[in-house]
C-alpha cells in the first residue's frame, strides 16, 4: 500500500489476509473501502489491521488525527540523508533548528523546544526517547534509512494514545522484518561538500508462510560541512578574549574555524537490527550510536580561550533495546497485544567551554504493556491496557552543568504506570466517535490525565471532516524532577497542550487528493531555569494555523504539495517577571514565536521517466522569522542582554526566507542495480544566505546549509 500524500490521511486500509498474522496488506488493486463503514460485517471488521493513533481497529479516513504515511519507495525517491531531513522535507508544517548545545530541533505546528522532549520517537511501538533529559535525540541525525519499512508521523497532541510527552506528535518508524523484505542488498553513499559516507546492508528471509528473519547493519563517517561551505554568522559584534582577540563583524562569516556543520567529530555512526518472526511472536534488537559536533554560541566565544571554545560541543547517544511482542486472537471477538522491552541509553555530552571531561548519563528501562481489543459489534471497538515501565539512573542529577565544577553524580529507580482505553462508535453510516483517555503516574509526578473525544462525518465516499479535540502533558526528564527532589523534596513541573483541531479530506479520484487542518492549540509551558537548575512554568501561548495540502499519486508520477500558516494568537507569563526565548510578544516586541517561521511551503515531486530512468525535486521554503527579530530587538533593548537572539542596528540577514532546494535522478542500468546521484540546497551555489539555518533561542545567528552532492549505488545480492 502506497503511501498517497503527505499528511492527507486517505490512505486505504486493506484487511489482512489469513498467511499475513503482522498484517502485511494487499496492493491497491485487491481491496478498497466501502463507500459505507455501516456496511462492514463482523468478520471483516475483526480483520482490519489497527492503524497509527488509534487503539482499536479502524480505516485510514476514519483516524482521528492528522497523519503523515510514508512507504519505503517515497523514502528512498526523497534523497533524504537523515530522519530530520525526509521528515522536514515530507511532513507539512514542521521545521528544524539548529542548536548551540544539542543536535538539530524538530518541531511540528509552532511547538518546538531546546530540548526534543515535546514529542515521541518510536520505533517498532517502543518510544525510544532519551528520558534524562534529551528527549529524541537518537535516530534522527543516522545517515541510515534502509531498515526502514514505513516512516509514519502524528501532527498535534496525541498522549491520549501514545503516552505522557506527546505533546507536538509522533513520529513512528516501523522497521522490516522476514515477512516485509526477502533477499539481500548493500548500498553505499558518499556525500561531498557536505560529507558523508555510509554503507548499509540487509538479509531478509521467509523460513515459512507465517516466520522470516531479516538482519540490518548500517555504519556511516559524517566529516560534515566545514566553514568554507557553510558559514556561520553571528547578529552581533563582538570581539573574543585574549590570547587570541580576534574580531567578528555582524553578518559576515566567522573569521577563524568552528566545527563543520553536521559533523559527527570522528565518531562512527552505527545502526544494527535483527528481527525473527514466528507467527504471532516478533523477536527484535536494535543498537544505534550517533551524535556530533555543534558549533559555538555567542556568549561562549565571548568568554572562553578561543582554542577550546572552537571546538564547540560534543555529544553521543548510544542505545540498546531489545524487544518482543505477542499478537493472538483470544476469542472471535477479542484480541491481545503485549509487548516486553529491555533498553539502554548511555548519553554523553563535553563542554569544552567548562572542562574537559565527559559528562555521562546512563539509563536502564525494563517496560511492560498489555492490550485487550474487544469488537462485541461491527458498530463498537473497545481497547484497554496497561504499561508499566522501571527505569535505573546513574549520572548527574543536575540537568546542567556548575561552571569550573564536574556535576554531581547520583543513582535513583523510577516508576511508571500507565492505563490507556479507547472506544469507537459507528453511530451510522456517516458517523463516528471516538473516545480516548490515558492516564500516566511517575514516581515524581502527579498523575498525568490526557484525553481525546473525535466526531467524524463522512457524509460521501470521497468526503471526510474529523473534528477532535485533545490534552496532552508532559513531564520535565528525569534529571531535572530528581533534582526537586534533591533539593526540596517536591514534585517537578509538568507541561499541557490543549488542542482543537477541524480537518477536511476528500479524495478526488484514483489520483488526485485534497486536505486542510485548522488547529487552536494553547500550551501551558515549562522551561529550563538556571536560577533553580531545572524546568518550571514560563506562561501560557496560544497559537492557531491551517495547513492545506494536496496530493497526486498515479503510476508513474507523484506530487505532494502542503503550506503550513502558524500564529501566536496571546502569550501570558507565568510571573511578571519571568524571563523565557518562545516569544518576545509579552514584553512589548511583536505578535510571533520567536523560533519558528510563520509560512512554511513543502513541494515534493517524483516521476519515472522510463523502466531506466527516474528523477525527482524536493523543496522547502520558510518564509520569514518576525519572531526572531523580535527577541532580538527586545533582547536589545535590556542594559544587560541574555544569551538570546542579539544583533547590530541595521542587520537583518539571518530573519528572511530560507529556501532548500534538491534535485535527484535514479538510474536502473540492470535489474540488481541502482545508481542515484543527489544535489542538495542547489540554490546555496548562487546564494548561500538562502540556505540558512537559524539557531533556536538565537535566532540572530546561523549557519549555512551546504549546497551538496551525494552519489548512491545499491546492489541486490
Amino acid at each position: 500500500m502506497v503511501a498517497l500524500a503527505v499528511g492527507v490521511s486517505l490512505f486505504r486500509l486493506i484487511p489482512a489476509r489469513a498467511d499475513e498474522p503482522n498484517g502485511a496488506t494487499r496492493g491497491e488493486a485487491e481491496g478498497t473501502e466501502p463507500d459505507n463503514l455501516g456496511d462492514l460485517d463482523l468478520e471483516e471488521l475483526v480483520r482490519v489491521r489497527i492503524v497509527t493513533a488509534t487503539l482499536t481497529p479502524t480505516f485510514a479516513r476514519l483516524i482521528p488525527a492528522k497523519t503523515t504515511a510514508l512507504d519505503e519507495a517515497t523514502v528512498a525517491r526523497s534523497g533524504a540523508r537523515t530522519l530530520d531531513e525526509l521528515l522536514e522535507i515530507s511532513a507539512a508544517n514542521t521545521q528544524l533548528t539548529l542548536h548551540n548545545t544539542h543536535l538539530s530541533h524538530f518541531g511540528i505546528r509552532g511547538i518546538m523546544s531546546d530540548r526534543d522532549d515535546k514529542y515521541l520517537l518510536r520505533v517498532n511501538g517502543k518510544t525510544m526517547n532519551n528520558r534524562y533529559f534529551a528527549g529524541a535525540e537518537s535516530e534522527r541525525d543516522l545517515p541510515l534509512l534502509g531498515d526502514f519499512r514505513t516512516v509514519g508521523m502524528v501532527h498535534g497532541a496525541a498522549s491520549a494514545t501514545y503516552g505522557a510527552g506527546a505533546l507536538a506528535g509522533v513520529i513512528n518508524l516501523e522497521t522490516h522484518n522476514g515477512l516485509t523484505y526477502e533477499g539481500a542488498d548493500v548500498q553505499t553513499r558518499l556525500g561531498f561538500m557536505d560529507r558523508f559516507t555510509a554503507t548499509e546492508v540487509r538479509f531478509g528471509r521467509k523460513l515459512g508462510a507465517r516466520s522470516g528473519l531479516f538482519l540490518y547493519a548500517g555504519f556511516a563517517d559524517q566529516p560534515g560541512a566545514d566553514q568554507a561551505e557553510s558559514p556561520s554568522v553571528f547578529g552581533k559584534s563582538f570581539t573574543t578574549p585574549a590570547p587570541t582577540p580576534t574580531d567578528v563583524v555582524s553578518g559576515q562569516p566567522v573569521p577563524f574555524n568552528v566545527p563543520s556543520l553536521h559533523a559527527s567529530g570522528g565518531l562512527l555512526k552505527l545502526k544494527f537490527h535483527a528481527s525473527y518472526v514466528n507467527g504471532p511472536v516478533e523477536l527484535w534488537a536494535r543498537y544505534t550510536q550517533g551524535g556530533g559536533l555543534v558549533r559555538p554560541q555567542r556568549s561562549v566565544l565571548q568568554a572562553a580561550d578561543l582554542a577550546d571554545a572552537e571546538k564547540g560541543h560534543r555529544s553521543v547517544s548510544q542505545q540498546l533495546t531489545v524487544g518482543a511482542k505477542l499478537t493472538q486472537p483470544l476469542l472471535d471477538t477479542l484480541d491481545l497485544e503485549a509487548f516486553i522491552s529491555y533498553g539502554q541509553y548511555l548519553y554523553r555530552l563535553w563542554f569544552y567551554d567548562v572542562y574537559p571531561t565527559s559528562d555521562d548519563r546512563l539509563e536502564q528501562e525494563a517496560s511492560g504493556r498489555v492490550l485487550l481489543t474487544w469488537r462485541p459489534t461491527p458498530k463498537h471497538a473497545a481497547a484497554l491496557g496497561l504499561e508499566y515501565s522501571h527505569m535505573w539512573f546513574s549520572g548527574a542529577s543536575a540537568s546542567a552543568l556548575v561552571v569550573g565544577e564536574p556535576p554531581a553524580q547520583d543513582r535513583w529507580q523510577t516508576d511508571t504506570l500507565s492505563l490507556l482505553g479507547e472506544h469507537q462508535w459507528m453511530l451510522s453510516g456517516q458517523w463516528t466517535t471516538f473516545v480516548s483517555l490515558r492516564v500516566d503516574k511517575h514516581t515524581y509526578t502527579d498523575w498525568l490525565v490526557s484525553p481525546r473525544l473525535a466526531l467524524l462525518f463522512t457524509p460521501t465516499p470521497q468526503d471526510t471532516l474529523k473534528l477532535i479535540a485533545a490534552r496532552a502533558q508532559r513531564r520535565s526528564g528525569d534529571a531535572e524532577l530528581r533534582q526537586g527532589v534533591v533539593l526540596s523534596g517536591s514534585h517537578g513541573a509538568t507541561e499541557s497542550l490543549y488542542s482543537l483541531e477541524l480537518r477536511y479530506e476528500r479524495q478526488q479520484d484514483e489520483h488526485w487528493s485534497l486536505g486542510a487542518s485548522g488547529f487552536l492549540e494553547q500550551n501551558d509551558a515549562i522551561g529550563y531555569s538556571s536560577v533553580v537548575n531545572h524546568s518550571i512554568p514560563v506562561g501560557t501561548f496560544v497559537i492557531a494555523g491551517v495547513e492545506p495540502e494536496v496530493a497526486f499519486h498515479a503510476a508513474r508520477s507523484r506530487i505532494m504539495l502542503s503550506h503550513g500558516y502558524t500564529q501566536l494568537l496571546s502569550a501570558r507569563l507565568a510571573t511578571p517577571t519571568t524571563i523565557q526565548g518562545i516569544t518576545a510578544a509579552p514584553y512589548g516586541y511583536g505578535h510571533d514565536l520567536a523560533n519558528w517561521a510563520n509560512n512554511i511551503t513543502k513541494l515534493m515531486v517524483s516521476h519515472e521517466l522510463n523502466a531506466e530512468w527516474s528523477a525527482s525535486t524536493s523543496l522547502r521554503v520558510y518564509w520569514g522569522f518576525p519572531g526572531a527579530k523580535a527577541l532580538a530587538d527586545w533582547n536589545g533593548s535590556r542594559s544587560s542582554p541574555l544569551n538570546y537572539a542579539l544583533a547590530d542596528s541595521g542587520y537583518t540577514a539571518a530573519y528572511g526566507p530560507s529556501v532548500y532546494w534538491n534535485l535527484g535522478v535514479e538510474y536502473h542500468p540492470a535489474k540488481p542495480l541502482t545508481l542515484r546521484l543527489d544535489a542538495f540546497n542547489v540554490i546555496g551555489w548562487f546564494d548561500k544566505t538562502l540556505n540558512k539555518r537559524i539557531y533556536y533561542f538565537r535566532g540572530s545567528d546561523y549557519s549555512v546549509e551546504a549546497a551538496a552532492l551525494a552519489l548512491s549505488v545499491k546492489l541486490a545480492i
